[in-house]
């Protein structure tokens, strides 16, 4: 079996066991480029990529037949309980027929031509007494072909968040409605069916869309009634409106393209106007010693109730759990010197999630000069649920300047789908500014002039000039609302219901609870994004320095 990895101009090949003879795979959708594109990095074949989703491809299954009224499909290798299955079948020149799954399958949509091909999706949520094989019927005996794939990690009791579908006539394009996602980093799921004419599979199968990849692509022949199919998957990032994910032949013939987003175990939630409790709970304290200044908070985009902790001029990362702050990994920086990292963000990067720490401060006392340029460092981030709980990391550096002039700032914001680096300028009268790095994003070393992006005023108080100075902030896991804090409040700015991340900034600040910090300095939200978190840079008990994790749940 070939593993196709379509984005842009490049194409992985993970080779396995072979189930079926493969050709090349036709042209290439040469748009939307990829983040490694983006970001100047090329994509190396064979590279090891961390995955955005929770959910992971296992295994498909196919089977064809002709003239039948039934089509048993094997079940695919190594499905367990709380596996989600999906199920397509196709038929030839009846779409007049009525499928019927097994028992304990659910339709999920339909979609045909006016008369030459129909195409239905089923799921299931599998238990763990499944057998071996599922035989699907029809009332009109037909041409049939079908596949099952499954897949981990989806929600076992809500699995589908979305799907979308349609015909398209005597055309080279498998073009899908627009789908919108209500939670964060799950699965689309994209399945092309389109007939076909001819002794043998073509030797240019279908293309899926960009960025997909494909676990197989195979055909039922038939001089007159055959068809081929493929399915593919993609990691998504942020809830909302997705785009089209529109996929490609090199044959003008009639086609239908569907596509399913699965929806993860513990997905966020992503709705504007909710509410949050008025009071705090403190999880605990922090444990490690090697965090004596913390300046800022990020969650792990890849082992769930992970925050990470830092100072403000040493080299240590530690991470904590959201439960009870205590110790779950420290880690070292061993290729930096810090002169001022005021924040830090996680977010995607060419290897999957990074840690981008921002060494953004102009006003520390260990910079007798103040700076003129700045640097974001980009670390991979460390798989600590398959125990890397410990050792050095590498950073690559970002240098930046300010378009007008330098600037202090305390607040990194990383976007969770698109990477998207922003810092917010810090200001005792309140008037933050918003700057992000261009994109495509300069290789690392190389300078780049930030792009302004708007004008924050904070509310301010005349007997305070910590209330409205900006010190932390970050974006919600869905990319719809984002956190500012101040020394004294905090606040979240939310875009309108499918309005782009950006107008968020021209939000009102709506005011949440505070956590009653001297200096706070950290905010977080929990990845789920049902709750925030932060921490002061400094609070002393009689006798010693106490560091406390506090949580803010949303109601």
């Amino acid at each position: 079996m070939n593993l196709k990895f379509f984005n842009g101009s490049v194409s992985r090949r993970l080779y396995c066991v072979s189930l079926f003879a493969l050709a090349g795979c036709g042209p290439l959708d040469p748009d939307s480029p990829s983040l490694s594109e983006q970001d100047g990095v090329s994509a190396e074949v064979g590279a090891t990529q961390q995955a955005l989703s929770t959910v992971t491809y296992r295994s498909s299954t196919t089977a064809s037949g002709k003239s039948i009224t039934s089509l048993s499909i094997a079940k695919p290798a190594g499905t367990a309980a709380g596996d989600v299955l999906l199920a397509r079948i196709i038929n030839r020149n009846n779409v007049a027929a009525v499928a019927t799954a097994p028992a304990g399958w659910t339709l999920l949509r339909s979609d045909q031509s006016a008369s030459q091909i129909k195409a239905w999706v089923f799921y299931k949520v599998a238990t763990a007494s499944e057998p071996t094989s599922y035989a699907f019927t029809i009332d009109l005996a037909s041409y049939m072909a079908g596949s099952i794939s499954a897949f981990s990690g989806a929600d076992s009791v809500n699995p589908i968040d979305a799907h979308s579908g349609q015909k398209n006539g005597l055309t080279a394009s498998f073009n899908t409605p627009a789908l919108s996602t209500s939670s964060a980093n799950g699965l689309a799921v994209w399945f092309g069916s389109q007939i076909w004419t001819g002794s043998a599979c073509p030797a240019s199968p279908i293309v899926p869309p960009s960025g997909f990849t494909e676990p197989f692509d195979t055909c039922l022949v038939s001089s007159s009634t055959g068809l081929i199919f493929n399915a593919a998957y993609k990691d998504l990032g942020a809830a909302g409106l997705q785009p089209a994910f529109n996929g490609s032949s090199p044959y003008a013939e009639t086609n239908i393209a569907q596509v399913v987003a699965l929806r993860p175990t513990n997905a966020p939630f992503c709705t504007v106007g909710d509410t949050f409790s008025t009071t705090y709970t403190t999880q605990g304290n922090v444990q490690s010693t090697a965090i004596v200044e913390p300046s800022g908070l990020a969650a792990s985009r890849l082992t769930p109730g992970v925050l990470y902790v830092h100072n403000e001029d040493t080299t240590a990362i530690v991470a904590i759990s959201t439960a009870d702050a205590s110790t779950r990994g420290t880690f070292n920086v061993s290729n930096v010197t810090p002169a001022d990292w005021e924040d830090v963000a996680t977010g995607p990067c060419p290897t999957g999630q990074c840690i981008y720490m921002g060494d953004i401060g102009r006003a520390s006392a260990s910079l007798p000069t103040p700076p003129s340029t700045f640097t974001v460092y980009r670390i991979p981030e460390p798989n600590i649920g398959a125990g890397q709980t410990s050792g050095d990391l590498t950073a690559q550096a970002f240098p930046f300047q300010y378009p007008d002039s330098p600037k202090d700032a305390e607040t990194i914001m990383v976007h969770p789908t698109t990477g998207d680096i922003y810092i917010i300028t810090k200001s005792y009268a309140g008037a933050s500014k918003v700057y992000k790095f261009p994109k495509p994003l300069p290789a690392p070393g190389t300078m780049s002039t930030l792009v302004f992006v708007a004008d924050l005023q904070l509310p301010t108080s005349a007997t305070d000039e910590n209330y409205g100075a900006a010190t932390s902030g970050a974006i919600h896991p869905c990319a719809n609302r984002f956190l500012l804090r101040t020394y004294r409040k905090v606040y979240e700015f939310r875009a309108a219901t499918g309005a782009a991340f950006d107008t968020a900034f021209a939000a009102t600040p709506v005011s949440l609870t505070d956590t009653a910090e001297g200096q706070g300095e950290a905010i977080e939200y929990d990845s789920t994004g049902t709750s925030y978190y932060t921490m002061s840079e400094s609070s002393y008990s009689s006798t010693s320095l106490i560091l406390r994790l506090k949580r803010v749940a949303r109601q």
